[in-house]
């Protein structure tokens, strides 16, 4: 909702004790919305600030890296990909520089300086309500989402028609009257605008807490509504015999499945099992790396295992997948791998051992905030193999081909600790650090004063346990 207009006048604390109790809180809250509202403008402002001097010539200069490097000079193959012209060179840039300074990924970070610049310079009514707090981030958002692509020529009078009702609505409501008092100004038919959202059509992977995940795709609205539909009928045909039955070993029937249960159950069977009218899909399996302990594999810990490109999975689930899979390949938590661990100066190209290696270490690419995975990432030498760097697992990296990019062909700099580590330095002089998955702390807690440890002598520690990496025949049942 958007920030409220009541004063603390408009009640007689002296005359309602109830309302004096409730104003005590709710006067402040108020105004605690509007701080936060300022703030959000005041993070605009900056953003699209950044942005501006990304266009000035004299920083470009500065963000440029070695012209031999960046592939501007290269006299081979521009090995890093085309060299950036400036414009793209300072977006990346300042990208990268917000996502360390904000804690995101560079494409987050890009998107919030895109969006801060058209809030801004397109729509500044807006972002001067937000400053005054007549209006939440919320409401700002919405407006970000429903101009995108709206022709400069009506965006102004349509920001005048559109400030009102966000003023007064919550943000639900208020994109539902933008939505159709913007639908009577656009000047492009609406049949011309559902065919460039075709284009954009796309599925998305967002992890989430518990061994869960969100599998999301944008679609045709009437795709969209066709397919839950049909998700609802299979999942009310389901037969209620099925979920009342035992489980294998148990005595107790296991309880009917909700109707939302049924509905995720046949998305998962019709997607993983599914064939498409041309046979698209028939024979196709889906693999996945896991990671077990391997005491946990043997029912004697419950130490989670790590499934690559999400996180901790519960033993169950591993142990399950683990019972499915035709190959293993053994990985030692310490590094008695048998892989050869350097090649020196004898080859730039590390050998299938040694990249393997790497990749299980770095888990994903290790540029600023980033979370691709390793395995459709680049290697990269941190010292570079033209400036006397070693092929070695210390000086081996993963990073994918934007953050590769941005190494070599801006001012950005790298510097790599043992086990991996990484250390960024951006143009604007700070330093970001990124750690394989395997070496993140478990914590991020002070540790704990000797003083207040148990007075009993350390015990030694345990050796590292081995951990087995499953590359399943089918796929997991999730």
């Amino acid at each position: 909702m958007a920030t409220s207009d009541a004063t603390p006048e408009d009640t007689d604390p002296a005359a309602d004790p109830t309302a004096a109790a409730i104003s005590a809180v709710i006067d402040p809250l108020i105004e605690n919305e509007k701080v936060i509202a300022a703030g959000y403008a005041e993070r605009v402002r900056l953003l699209a600030e950044l942005d501006r001097l990304g266009q000035e010539p004299r920083i470009v200069a500065g963000l440029c890296g070695d012209p031999v490097e960046s592939g501007r000079d290269d006299p081979d193959t521009q090995a890093h990909g085309p060299a950036w012209n400036d414009e793209e060179l300072a977006r990346r840039s300042m990208a990268a520089e917000a996502a360390g300074a904000l804690r995101l990924t560079a494409s987050t970070a890009g998107i919030m300086i895109v969006e801060a610049t058209r809030l801004t310079h397109q729509l500044p009514r807006f972002h001067a309500a937000l400053g005054q707090g007549s209006i939440t981030w919320g409401h700002a958002v919405k407006m970000l989402a429903l101009t995108d692509g709206v022709p400069d020529k009506i965006l102004s009078a349509f920001e005048v028609k559109a400030l009102p009702a966000a003023q007064q609505l919550t943000s639900t409501q208020f994109v539902r009257v933008a939505g159709r008092i913007l639908e009577r100004m656009h000047p492009v038919p609406l049949q011309e605008r559902a065919d460039a959202g075709f284009t954009k059509r796309r599925v998305l992977l967002t992890p989430d807490a518990d061994g869960m995940a969100w599998l999301n795709a944008y679609l045709k609205a009437e795709d969209a509504q066709a397919i839950y539909d049909r998700l609802s009928q299979v999942a009310k045909n389901l037969a209620d015999d099925a979920d009342a039955a035992p489980a294998p070993g148990a005595e107790e029937p296991v309880p009917a499945r909700t109707k939302d249960q049924r509905r995720a159950d046949a998305y998962r069977d019709l997607l993983l099992e599914g064939v498409g009218p041309t046979g698209l899909g028939h024979g196709i399996r889906g693999t996945v790396h896991i990671t077990v302990p391997a005491l946990t594999l043997l029912g004697r810990s419950d130490e989670p295992a790590i499934l690559q490109g999400y996180g901790p999975i519960d033993p169950e689930t591993a142990r399950r997948i683990a019972g499915t899979a035709t190959s293993w390949t053994r990985i030692l938590t310490h590094p008695e791998t048998g892989c050869r661990l350097s090649v020196g100066r004898d080859q730039y190209a590390p050998p299938a051992d040694m990249r393997r290696y790497v990749e299980i270490r770095d888990q994903t690419c290790q540029g600023i905030g980033c979370t691709r995975r390793a395995t459709l990432s680049e290697i990269d030498h941190t010292q570079p193999w033209n400036t006397g760097g070693r092929t070695d697992v210390d000086n081996l990296v993963h990073l994918c081909k934007p953050c590769h990019r941005l190494k070599h062909q801006t001012s950005f700099s790298t510097s790599q600790g043992p086990g991996g580590a990484l250390t960024w330095t951006t143009p604007g002089g700070k330093k970001y650090g990124s750690s394989p998955a395997d070496n993140e702390p478990a914590t991020y807690e002070p540790a704990i004063s000797p003083a207040s440890c148990s007075s009993q002598p350390p015990r030694a520690p345990n050796p590292p346990p081995a951990e087995l990496q499953a590359e399943p025949a089918e796929p997991p049942p999730f």
